[in-house]
């Protein structure tokens, strides 16, 4: 079997919509029997969605006897292609298709959409999550044509991510707060009011930034808070339609040179949210009866994707999830949620950043594709003092 490698011309291979992906294709012949009509190379963007109906198995008893009932919902799934462009970089040239053995070069030179949202890729998760669920993905795919054999193919993917400038984004700056107050006992036993409240002094936050979070809690009932959990959540929200796609095609307007996107769409649309807990954090506390209690906690925000609404079947957001609880057999607890952004530029320009894998790392590329080379999205980490 033949062996790929991509080199990109551009270290790390984070490009920004509208860029121009440039490089070589390295690929080592292994001896002179091999066989080829043709190699193609393709450079692809595209968005997918994924996931299965539900399947019920029931019995019915009819004249003594015992029918098996199937109820199977359909499969949801749904596609996006942002860019495809295809090049045959090397061709027999006779009906032997003999393709020399030794090192073959091939550069490429391919140039993204505009519009193209962020790269994101769903943690695959085969105990919990039945499919794929989703993914944003660009990659360079390589394929020998093979005469009376399968075809040998190579994927390399690269990060695309558009600049999510949090100066730009009215409210990123002004701080933000949520409250609850929550009466607790049965309706003739009444036990009194808590009141609980979440601060953050801004909105949008970059990777490597600090979210101060600020608790603030009022326990005006009998019981004994012992625990607060705070948690950063991703909630992606996945776009499918049954039994169908939604397609898109890019070409360029007549008269300009302007580009725009063409949608076929099916009916029966349906979402899907799933959450993920990114880190989590576990506060002791005790707060008895008429106590108050202002609570600070410093979250870090790890390599993550962006928020984003600009991709049609994924949107990608973040919130602070807040449980305080008491302890024993008869547990109460009070929750909240504070929704912020996650950006990839912050106000202050001046400051420097390295990209780093995901938080996740090379776990949720694989979806199901033995061709697709070990990768991981790299997103924009900065240093703050």
């Amino acid at each position: 079997m033949a062996t790929c490698t991509v080199d990109f011309d551009k270290t790390p291979s984070v490009f920004s919509p509208g860029d121009k992906v440039t490089g070589n294709v390295k690929m080592q012949i292994p001896d002179d029997d091999f066989k080829a009509r043709k190699v193609r190379m393709e450079m692809i963007g595209k968005a997918y969605t994924y996931w299965e109906g539900n399947v019920k198995n029931n019995h019915k008893i009819k004249n003594g006897d015992i029918a098996r009932v199937r109820h199977n919902c359909a499969d949801h799934k749904g596609k996006i292609v942002y860019c495809r462009f295809e090049t045959i970089v090397w061709k027999s040239d006779g009906s032997k298709h003999d393709m020399p053995a030794g090192q073959h070069i091939f550069p490429f030179s391919f140039q993204l959409p505009h519009w193209a949202p962020p790269s994101f890729e769903e943690l695959f998760n085969p105990a919990s999550v039945p499919g794929d669920l989703g993914f944003i993905r660009y990659f360079i795919k390589v394929e020998i044509d093979r005469p009376w054999k399968f075809d040998d193919k190579f994927i390399t993917c690269i990060t695309v991510l558009p600049s999510i400038d949090l100066s730009l984004i009215p409210n990123s700056q002004v701080p933000s707060k949520k409250h609850i107050c929550e009466e607790f006992g049965a309706v003739f036993l009444k036990s009194g009011l808590v009141k609980m409240e979440i601060r953050i002094p801004k909105q949008g936050y970059v990777c490597g930034e600090c979210i101060l979070v600020k608790i603030l809690v009022d326990n005006k009932t009998s019981k004994t808070f012992k625990k607060i959990s705070l948690k950063l959540v991703q909630r992606v929200t996945y776009t499918g339609f049954r039994d169908g796609f939604v397609n898109s095609q890019s070409h360029p307007c007549i008269g300009n040179e302007k580009e725009k996107v063409t949608y076929a769409t099916r009916l029966n649309a349906q979402i899907r949210v799933e959450e993920r807990k990114i880190l989590e954090e576990i506060m002791e506390i005790k707060i008895e009866k008429n106590d108050k209690e202002d609570l600070e906690k410093p979250i870090m925000v790890p390599p993550l994707p962006p928020s984003t609404k600009t991709c049609e079947i994924i949107d990608v957001e973040y919130f602070l999830k807040i449980k305080m609880s008491t302890l024993g057999t008869l547990k109460s607890a009070v929750k909240l949620e504070l929704p912020f952004i996650i950006g990839t530029a912050p106000v202050e320009k001046d400051r420097k950043f390295d990209y780093k894998k995901s938080v996740f790392g090379y776990a949720a590329t694989v979806l199901k594709n033995r061709d697709v080379q070990k990768f991981a999205p790299l997103y924009p980490v900065y240093k703050f003092d």
